[in-house]
């Protein structure tokens, strides 16, 4: 029973799910490293899957230079995905799809160590996420032992889409309710680095540098394209800070 998945609704019932995981890596002391992860998972109810793909390479060509960089994949199928809350004369209705979710990240990393009181840090991380919702409809009887008893799936008859208002109007055949919902849809992108650069002047005295960009853009709508995702990422405006911190030790 899933307390928090209608956020603030009745209690789900879930589904079994089994998990199989296949991880192969290298030996972590040497110069070059690598690892590899996939993972598949699926529920016995609904025809969730879950598919994630994760690599991580590094190397370290001498004691003061390292480099490493990870990526993930994973593609989901949830048939119970949460959409929104909405609230009707007859009561709220807690709205349930089927989504299709794709998430991309890589991290990069590197260390430099230029002289022993001098080093330099650069850490920067992509991510896109996508999601299309289908299928949906309202939770009804959360708690049956039947799955297909749990929510009431909207008809052609009861639910239509808008273009011009991005939204869903629905008119529900029993009790004839009727509300609006805003198209769940969405194309998520978001980039965050840092480059730092620390100089130990003295023993305990030290000067850093730092400099910080993000991007973050957001579309109600849905692109499977993951090139046209990664130039809408660096379309987005971009916000830098940067920061200068000194520290100095007093001693006698």
């Amino acid at each position: 029973m899933d307390t928090r998945a209608l956020r603030g609704g009745p209690a789900l019932r879930g589904s079994d799910y089994y998990t199989s995981i296949l991880s192969v890596a290298s030996d972590a002391s040497r110069r070059a490293t690598g690892s590899l992860v996939g993972e598949h998972a699926w529920t016995v109810e609904g025809g969730n899957v879950a598919n994630r793909v994760a690599a991580e390479v590094g190397l370290r060509p001498s004691n003061r230079l390292s480099l490493s960089a990870t990526t993930d994949y994973l593609r989901l199928h949830d048939d119970l995905q949460y959409v929104t809350t909405a609230e009707t004369g007859n009561g709220p209705r807690w709205l349930l799809g089927r989504i299709r979710q794709d998430v991309w990240s890589l991290t990069p990393r590197l260390n430099v160590a230029i002289a022993p009181d001098l080093t330099v840090q650069y850490y920067g991380s992509p991510f896109i996420a996508t999601g299309r919702y289908t299928n949906l409809r309202k939770a009804t009887s959360t708690l049956a032992h039947a799955y297909e008893d749990r929510f009431h799936r909207y008809g052609p008859g009861e639910i239509a889409f808008s273009p011009a208002a991005n939204a869903y109007d629905v008119t529900e055949a029993a009790g004839g309710a009727r509300f609006s919902f805003a198209n769940p849809d969405f194309s998520f992108r978001q980039f965050r680095s840092n480059l730092v650069a620390r100089w130990e002047w003295k023993p305990g005295s030290s000067l850093y540098v730092v400099w910080s960009q993000g991007r973050t853009g957001n579309e109600t709508s849905w692109e499977d394209s993951f090139r046209t995702n990664w130039r809408g990422l660096w379309s987005a405006r971009p916000d830098d800070v940067f920061l200068v911190k000194l520290s100095y030790w007093f001693s006698p």
